[in-house]
């Protein structure tokens, strides 16, 4: 029986290193153009560039290591049912809970790295990160968020459009910025040219923005004067407009910091470990959305690990299916249950932020129903050997099924 465990156990772990391989490379991909333009065209040092790919992994591991254990798990267990081994190991005397020790000990094993790296690497991911683009500014000013001809809404209430970008990554050309940080004023930059220069006594870099206008829409409401109603007596809101030219004209950004408000408030909560985000709590009010980020970002340092031990039992079932489903059946399936359940977390998070449910009911919810799925499908295959998956599903929704002969 141990042989067969330590070989079931080996078939899962191989499968898990492939996957885990290939998918965090293909979650790199996307970044190659960009660090390859960074080294290349930008002038940063190779060095600096490595370090950042570097940081990153922890971020993409989180990511790649629940489908990671998933894939394997589904995959092992579908070769298993396809050549027989499974019938065979069943038919010796060995159950198919008892073939899922191995699972169990791999999805453990998973579920603590996720844990490490929820605890420890994705801090150290996010200040290393912030270190590294610290560098990089003093190695060399590179407009490394920036794309032309892409509108860029990674500033904190600014939108950003660049024409052209010299391959120096100082100077932009046909400049447009949307800056929305006033509240009740809205202004629309254009300017002709924008050249990035750093300050000796400050990290933050300048934009000298050459030949432009500012065109400005503030609430005049606040504004002292005579206000206007409609004929039912309701205010109706004014607004002035004001547009300035100008030859030369000074704006400071933080590039190290070019992430969108919501996803800077996700971003910074990473960087703190668990004894920190503790102390966070305890300086926000109970209700508000800084309090409630923090509350869900302490509940997910506890429940991201456990997701990678359910996706393991989750995986065994949906690999040991019959022909009915097809070969292809429990993977394709398991496809739908990442993306409906990353689809949930989101949702969850979204309404546990804006206070419209708890930060432990939106974090463990999905857990909590895709352990219920698990348990209920490992116990339909341990009863059968063998689960329909297509058949879990309404008659007009299963198209892989098939009519019993």
């Amino acid at each position: 029986m141990k042989t067969l465990h330590r070989y079931i156990l080996g078939e899962l772990a191989s499968y898990l290193l492939i996957s885990l391989f290939f998918l965090t490379f293909v979650l790199l991909l996307h970044k190659m153009f960009q660090f390859t333009d960074l080294v290349v065209n930008r002038g940063i040092p190779l060095a600096i560039v490595a370090e950042f790919l570097f940081a990153a992994l922890p971020v993409l591991l989180l990511v790649t290591l629940p489908m990671s254990t998933l894939i394997s798990s589904i995959m092992v267990f579908s070769r298993l049912s396809s050549n027989n081994e499974s019938l065979a190991m069943t038919a010796s005397g060995m159950t198919f809970y008892s073939q899922l020790i191995p699972v169990g000990v791999v999805g453990a094993a998973t579920a603590l790295l996720s844990g490490f790296l929820m605890m420890f690497g994705l801090p150290w991911s996010q200040n290393t990160t912030l270190e590294v683009r610290q560098q990089m500014l003093h190695s060399r000013v590179a407009t490394f968020d920036l794309r032309e001809q892409v509108f860029h809404d990674g500033f904190d209430g600014i939108m950003f459009y660049v024409r052209e970008i010299e391959s120096s990554g100082k100077v932009m050309k046909g400049i447009m910025i949307s800056d929305t940080r006033e509240a009740g004023t809205n202004r629309v930059i254009f300017a002709d040219r924008g050249i990035l220069f750093k300050s000796s006594s400050s990290p933050k870099v300048w934009l000298r923005l050459v030949r432009g206008t500012i065109h400005t829409v503030s609430d005049a409401d606040k504004a002292p004067g005579k206000k206007i109603s409609a004929n039912d007596g309701s205010p109706l809101s004014r607004s002035h407009y004001q547009i300035a030219r100008f030859e030369n004209y000074d704006l400071n950004f933080d590039f190290t910091k070019t992430i969108g408000k919501t996803k800077a408030l996700r971003t910074s909560l990473r960087a703190f470990p668990l004894h920190e985000l503790r102390n966070k709590l305890k300086e926000h009010e109970p209700g508000t959305s800084r309090y409630n980020a923090i509350l869900v970002e302490l509940h997910k340092k506890f429940a991201v690990p456990f997701t990678c031990l359910i996706l393991a039992f989750l995986g065994a079932p949906l690999g040991v299916q019959n022909r009915r489903s097809g070969r292809h059946g429990g993977f394709a399936l398991s496809l739908g249950v990442l993306i409906l359940y990353y689809l949930l977390v989101t949702f969850a998070e979204g309404m546990a932020e804006s206070g419209q449910i708890s930060a432990s009911i939106a974090v463990w919810s999905p857990n909590v129903l895709l352990a219920l799925l698990a348990g209920y499908m490992v116990r339909t295959a341990g009863l059968r050997n063998t689960i329909d998956i297509w058949g879990l599903l309404p008659k007009p929704f299963s198209p892989f099924s098939r009519n019993k002969p």
